[in-house]
């Protein structure tokens, strides 16, 4: 592991401006921890992503990436925005770090600031360390082991969202997304790691939720991006230091 001697940047790039090599990177990166992400797939998905956050190592090469879309569910007249990731990975060698974690609610917070709306997260977990995310940053969130946890409209928007992205592959019953053929899939290895992790209740929660995580299902989580939702003062400070850099120049990234 090389977070504590050598944390990793963060920078957000347009889909426009990546290039031919960092797409290339980026898929082999995925294919690192995930089975069945076809090249064709990955660009095709790609292709619907307004950002990605990539977090590139001293050398430049990319060791981290996560694809962003921004209301991508017809949902430019509403009252509030989604905010949806997609594919997200971290080479293995810089687990535990902090680096997408800072980017992503770095980006939430200057969407906030520069649409003034309520914003939501839409999250697809193929896996429990993805899950994590919410109980670990979220007061409130959907799916939640916790029914004091759960956030209210979590369902409704996960379906509004879900009927439209996914609508010939989403599962409402078991609140998953499944495809006929799986369009990438945590690993063997890392499939064994979530299930020797029994035992803890959010783990627990996830396989029980979503026991085809193995083959490629993804359940579908949602939580709201605010700082009030955030459970860390250091992660509601990230979010805010978000809003105020989007005054200083950081407008053109969050709008449609």
């Amino acid at each position: 592991m090389k977070t504590a001697s050598s944390p990793l940047p963060y920078e957000l790039v347009s889909r426009e401006d990546l290039s031919e090599g960092m797409i290339a990177r980026m898929h082999e990166l995925m294919e690192t921890c995930y089975d069945h992400v076809s090249s064709d797939r990955f660009r095709e998905d790609l292709a619907r992503k307004d950002w990605i956050l990539v977090l590139p190592d001293p050398a430049g090469k990319i060791q981290g990436v996560s694809t962003l879309a921004l209301n991508p569910c017809g949902l430019e007249e509403s009252g509030y925005d989604v905010l949806y990731s997609g594919d997200t990975v971290i080479h293995p060698e810089y687990w535990g770090g902090q680096s997408l974690v800072r980017g992503f609610f770095d980006t939430a917070g200057s969407i906030l600031s520069n649409r003034g709306k309520p914003l939501f997260w839409y999250l697809l977990s193929k896996g429990h360390r993805t899950y994590m995310y919410l109980p670990l940053f979220f007061k409130r969130y959907f799916p939640a082991v916790e029914q004091a946890r759960e956030f209210p409209m979590g369902s409704s928007l996960a379906t509004f969202c879900s009927e439209r992205l996914f609508p010939e592959s989403w599962q409402p019953d078991r609140g998953v997304i499944h495809f006929p053929e799986s369009q990438g899939q945590v690993n063997a290895g890392l499939a064994e790691d979530t299930r020797s992790r029994a035992g803890h209740p959010q783990v627990d929660f996830f396989m029980e939720r979503n026991p085809g995580f193995a083959e490629g299902d993804e359940l579908v989580c949602v939580a709201e991006l605010s700082p009030e939702n955030l459970r860390r003062p250091s992660t509601r400070l990230l979010m805010e230091t978000g809003m105020r850099g989007a005054l200083a120049g950081k407008e053109e990234i969050c709008m449609e």
